[in-house]
């Protein structure tokens, strides 16, 4: 038996002074710490960079930060929240209070950001103990210039600092939550984002003092005094303190002796062009932090079009920032307090940054198109994202809806069927029967019933094929990262076999009893119908295209969280888990609609195969298995059709064909035989 490796045979570089720290690839001596966070505190303050620094952090520090609680005890998640001041994601929605003590989670993470500029950033922990728990009141910055020493154990991890103010007193690293930005080996001061812009940055600003001397030197031109043929050197010693004397203004002047000449030249020839250069510079800082979209109003080119995908690329870094700091906020603070409090093997909870990236002018658009060609169906769930991402506030609880006047109808309605419409049922289902529903025979409890529990148990059994796919799709992501050709998650595909049977079989069992209950109505008005075969070859081949379009939807998913995790430093087996634990979060509201609007479409298959096997009879609309009835839903509820073939085309794919609800629909036809 091959036994584990327990211990490091290498270790971290530790730097160039034992085990203090000295960063050993860096050349240049105002960029090696500690002289660096000098230079960068210089740096910070170009107008080109701090645009630059402004367009990363404003966007992190504006983003929805969260504790996630996936996995985690609710008392655990709690005290996570509170102590961070952070809401809980999926849980508050409303914003909270003006906190009075503890941490301030957006004055944290401004500070945090102090990384990107000084390329770290160490902040120290502080607990009070209270009701028997540690909890965190204090993150304390602990800024870059006040860090004095770094101390690093013998394998390069840290180990200590010290500051300048407290030199007697170093922090250990259990104290601390250290931000490092791309840290490499044992460089605890990380690399700052400022560092490739170091030369362009030297260059322009040596440029701006020959620029502005030029101005100064030559705005006016060069002026000279001529001396006459046969002036004593004194004279032309004078000439020229006078020539270098001369200044502009408003008041300027000279006077010269007879035969003296003034001349002011200017420049002649072709200088280079600083301002040009000074733009080229410009760019090349912009380029190194990816936010080239800055200078496109300077470009000789430009297009909304180009502006969008720099945007785009541009919105993919800084969730990969926020991805870091989050990171190393869950490890550096709530592990910690979790640990403190409950011992190091209770789950901890997240803290995320949900919409870095997200633009939702674009959204906007794209929810118009989907809704307006029917891919998707708004919705309570729909609506609580929409208003969750834009910032809007909650819909007001409604008051208690009046009944709608009566509608003018195209074709008549029974007065039979006017006659008993109510709002509700006493028990709050569905509403009151109609006399044409009742002289019907049919069972609204029954249908529903047979409908409710098919889906209970089908999303029940799909709870396995979801786990499979979940795993395949983990499997075929950790080999396209760790081979390094993201563009093959374009290409992840699902077997829906599983999942096309078990669906095709479900909508079979519906469709059969619900003609049994088809069949059942019409002997209770004294006509007897033998139950037909459903028309199985047809349901068949809807759970194939809903099994197919299932699996692809999942498929896209997992690619597109698998592109959002697959960050430069991150393994197939990192970016592997992080689909899955996000696959598995994911609400079955979506889910539940699809099975459901199947399995409403085997029931009216059902129904209907029993009425073309039955005498002729008389059609009408019934809405009563509806709670939530959309106004064309109530304007058709009751109607007479012409005959079964337009009963069928309204209804035989399961509800009201032209329901605002869709697929969550659940209409049917009453038939009365006469």
């Amino acid at each position: 038996m091959v036994s584990a490796p327990t211990r490091d045979i290498g270790g971290l570089d530790a730097g160039l002074y034992g085990y203090l720290y000295a960063d050993m690839l860096e050349i240049i001596p105002d960029l090696m710490w500690p002289t660096s966070i000098q230079t960068y505190a210089r740096m910070r303050h170009d107008p080109q960079l701090a645009a630059i620094l402004a367009a990363y952090t404003l966007p992190i520090r504006r983003a929805t930060w969260a504790v996630d609680p996936a996995g985690c005890r609710d008392e655990v998640v709690q005290l996570v929240a509170d102590d961070l001041g952070l809401p809980i994601l999926g849980t508050d929605t409303g914003p909270s209070g003006a906190r009075r003590r503890g941490v301030r989670w957006s004055e944290h993470i401004r500070l945090a950001l102090l990384s990107l500029t000084y390329g770290f950033s160490p902040f120290e922990r502080r607990y009070e103990i209270r009701d028997g728990l540690a909890r965190l009141i204090n993150l304390g910055e602990r800024l870059p210039h006040t860090v004095r020493a770094i101390d690093l154990h013998r394998d390069g991890t840290l180990k200590s600092i010290s500051q300048e103010h407290a030199v007697s007193t170093p922090i250990p690293a259990d104290r601390l939550l250290w931000y490092a930005h791309e840290r490499e080996g044992a460089t605890w001061t990380g690399r700052s984002v400022l560092r490739p812009a170091y030369g362009a940055w030297l260059l322009k600003h040596e440029i701006w003092r020959v620029h502005a001397t030029s101005i100064r030197r030559f705005g006016m031109g060069v002026p000279s005094v001529e001396a006459p043929p046969g002036a004593t050197p004194a004279q032309v010693a004078e000439s020229q303190r006078l020539a270098s004397a001369m200044r502009a203004g408003d008041t300027a002047g000279v006077g010269l002796p007879p035969g003296f000449r003034l001349a002011i030249t200017g420049m002649t020839g072709s200088v280079p062009d600083a301002m040009e250069f000074v733009r080229y510079l410009d760019q090349q800082m912009s380029k190194m932090a990816l936010a080239g979209l800055l200078d496109l109003g300077d470009t000789r080119n430009g297009s909304r079009a180009l502006g969008d995908s720099l945007l785009e690329l541009f919105f993919l870094s800084l969730q990969a920032v926020a991805d870091e700091l989050a990171d190393t906020a869950t490890l550096g603070a709530v592990v910690p307090s979790v640990d403190l409090n409950w011992g190091d093997t209770e789950p901890a909870p997240r803290v995320v940054a949900t919409d870095v990236g997200q633009r939702h002018e674009v959204n906007a658009e794209a929810l118009d198109l989907l809704i307006s060609s029917g891919a998707i169906t708004p919705d309570a769930e729909l609506e609580a994202y929409v208003r969750g991402a834009w910032r809007l506030p909650q819909r007001a609880t409604p008051a208690p809806p009046q009944p709608p006047p009566a509608p003018v109808q195209a074709r008549r309605r029974t007065a039979r069927a006017r006659s008993v419409r109510a709002a509700g049922s006493e028990d709050g289902g569905h509403r009151q029967l109609t006399l044409i529903e009742a002289d019907s025979g049919m069972d609204p409890d029954a249908i529903q019933a047979v409908w409710a529990d098919a889906l209970t148990q089908l999303l029940a059994d799909w709870a396995g094929i979801s786990a499979a796919w979940r795993s395949d799709l983990a499997e075929q992501i950790r080999g396209i990262i760790d081979a390094g050709d993201l563009a093959d998650l374009a290409n992840l595909v699902l077997d829906p076999g599983a999942a096309i049977q078990l669906l095709g079989a479900a909508m079979v069992a519906v469709a059969e009893q619900s003609a049994a209950q088809m069949v059942g109505e019409a002997a209770s008005q004294g006509v007897d119908v033998d139950q037909p075969p459903v028309n199985e070859p047809h349901l068949l081949a809807l759970a194939q295209a809903l099994g197919g379009l299932l699996a692809s939807n999942l498929a896209s998913a997992g690619a597109r969280e698998a592109i959002r995790r697959a960050t430069a430093d991150a393994s197939g087996e990192d970016v592997a888990a992080a689909v899955t634990d996000h696959l598995a979060g994911l609400s079955d509201a979506w889910l539940r609609e699809q099975l459901g609007g199947a399995l409403s479409a085997a029931q009216s298959d059902g129904r209907f195969a029993v009425l073309d096997a039955a005498p002729e009879a008389t059609y009408y609309a019934s809405e009563v298995l509806d709670v939530n009835t959309c106004p064309k839903c109530l304007e058709i509820d009751g109607q007479e059709f012409a005959d079964l073939a337009e009963a069928k085309a309204t209804y035989i794919t399961g509800g009201y064909l032209n329901c605002d609800g869709r697929l969550r629909c659940r209409g049917i036809v009453a038939t009365v035989w006469t």
